[in-house]
């Protein structure tokens, strides 16, 4: 799937959970009996549940998700007046 492709499927989203295709955290993390990450995960449409599931991860894996989240939520955080004045 090419990036426009990816795109074109996420146009409508909304944080109104009664529309649209959602996919929710609905648990805690966990470790399945090979070891890997398991996320579970629920999966609705236009507030209808559709079904349950796990996102399952290798450690490197997980490890490559919360290094990118980490960067995410650095980059939200407004940067403190010290900061500010070592970049002016």
């Amino acid at each position: 799937m090419t990036t426009t492709q990816r795109q074109r499927r996420v146009i409508g989203l909304t944080a109104n959970p009664a529309q649209g295709v959602r996919i929710d955290r609905v648990g805690d993390l966990r470790r399945t009996a090979a070891g890997r990450l398991a996320l579970p995960l629920s999966v609705s449409n236009n507030g209808s549940p559709i079904c349950d599931g796990d996102l399952v991860m290798t450690n490197d894996e997980a490890t490559a998700l919360h290094a990118h989240l980490g960067r995410l939520l650095a980059e939200s955080i407004p940067p403190t007046a010290t900061e500010r004045s070592l970049t002016s």
